[in-house]
């Protein structure tokens, strides 16, 4: 047994249990009790010939330590993720835990955290964000064998307790009005969005060379531009699902880019910047007066993207497919198009129901030839002969003269 009994210079006896791997000592941990000791030993052992031991010694490094080799690690994620990834890092966990021996964190300390971002007023999908941050960094430190589980990952996520803002589709009427309130060529750019249902980063990195006509007229996706940070240096990157995909122009929009891609270069930018380079959203909102546009259209807090989920109201009501509705937003699956603006076909339920009524013909109406007889006449028949049985109910004998009505 790898339990040793010894005693203090003051007295007290104290129990060192270590534990042996290929003749060298690879644990040890001192107990106040014997029998502590020994099950931590068995323990050790059991881990031991399972595969499942972890050198206590690994865990004793740093959290700023292994998230330095996780950042490193992050070079394949997309810019923005992991400038996300950095920001959640400096300003949310390196504060708390930074210095903390990573086997030292435990779930009841990551719960009280996440409680106190809350607390300072941080936006629950900013506190949802550092929390999956930090879990990252712990799975990745249970990866690198110095803890055994990721306490991270049973902590809930927090929640405002308010329900989740749905995205405000316009009519066409309202979508009109818009398009007018908006000011210069800009304003172009307002039914792009609307009917084609491109992010605006989608729609920044459109390049001329971009338009396809077979088998019709569409653009084709391949980029999108993005702001460094939320708001700083543009920069190209591949689109969010990683695949580019062919948007149908309808036919209000053929025009539009047959104007602004006229004179110009294959590889120019399609809605360039007055200046040069690719558009920018806050540049472009300042430009068509979008505050003021949005007001004067009685749509008060309408953002940009919503004008997204108008192109989904659009191609919903037209009655087309949920798949080919799924190509044009560029969702990954037709049933997470449904999950997101399936609230937007509601009122083509009764449609259908309209449609569908009728369906059973005749056998949907009731027959005036046929008249349902109550229970009174159908008990009472009458009696040999025609003539009634002398009883309201039909007798149980054909003797006339015998008229109870319990024979």
């Amino acid at each position: 047994m790898g339990v040793q009994r010894y005693r203090l210079p003051s007295g007290a006896v104290r129990y060192r249990a270590r534990v042996k791997s290929h003749g060298r000592e690879v644990a040890a941990r001192v107990f106040d009790r014997k029998a502590d000791a020994v099950v931590w030993e068995q323990d050790q052992r059991r881990r031991l010939r399972l595969g499942e031991w972890i050198d206590p010694r690994r865990g004793q490094v740093a959290l700023s330590v292994v998230a330095v080799d996780w950042l490193s690690s992050r070079s394949s994620v997309k810019r923005r993720t992991r400038e996300s990834d950095e920001a959640a890092w400096r300003n949310y966990i390196c504060p708390r835990f930074g210095n903390w021996p990573v086997a030292s964190i435990t779930a009841a300390e990551v719960s009280g955290w996440v409680g106190s971002l809350i607390a300072r007023g941080l936006a629950p999908s900013t506190a949802t964000r550092a929390l999956a941050t930090l879990r990252s960094i712990l799975a990745f430190a249970v990866a690198d064998g110095r803890v055994q589980h990721n306490v991270a990952a049973a902590v809930r996520r927090p929640t405002s307790g308010q329900a989740r803002r749905e995205g405000q589709a316009l009519t066409l009427d309202e979508l009109r009005a818009l398009i007018e309130a908006c000011q210069g060529r800009y304003r172009d750019v307002v039914p792009v969005l609307a009917l084609a249902g491109l992010r605006w980063g989608e729609l920044a990195g459109l390049q001329v060379g971009d338009r396809v006509s077979i088998p019709g007229p569409g653009l084709r996706l391949s980029r999108t531009v993005l702001a460094s940070g939320g708001g700083g240096a543009l920069y190209v990157d591949t689109l969010k699902s990683n695949r580019g995909r062919t948007v149908p122009l309808v036919l209000d929009l053929v025009p539009i880019v047959d104007r602004w891609s006229a004179g110009k270069a294959p590889d120019a930018w399609l809605f360039e910047a007055p200046h040069g380079g690719p558009l920018r959203e806050s540049n472009w909102k300042r430009s068509v007066g979008w505050s003021a546009a949005t007001a004067a259209a009685g749509l008060r807090g309408f953002r940009v993207h919503d004008l997204r989920h108008t192109a989904a109201s659009v191609w919903l009501a037209a009655r087309a497919d949920p798949k080919v509705v799924q190509r044009v937003l560029g969702h990954a699956t037709a049933s997470m198009t449904m999950d997101l603006y399936g609230h937007l076909i509601d009122a083509n339920l009764w449609e259908a129901a309209r449609a569908i009524g009728g369906i059973l013909g005749h056998l949907s109406r009731p027959n005036s030839k046929t008249r349902t007889r109550t229970m009174r006449e159908r008990t009472k028949v009458p009696g040999r002969n025609g003539v009634a049985g002398g009883a309201a109910y039909r007798n149980r004998t054909d003797d006339l003269r015998i008229t109870s009505a319990s024979l």
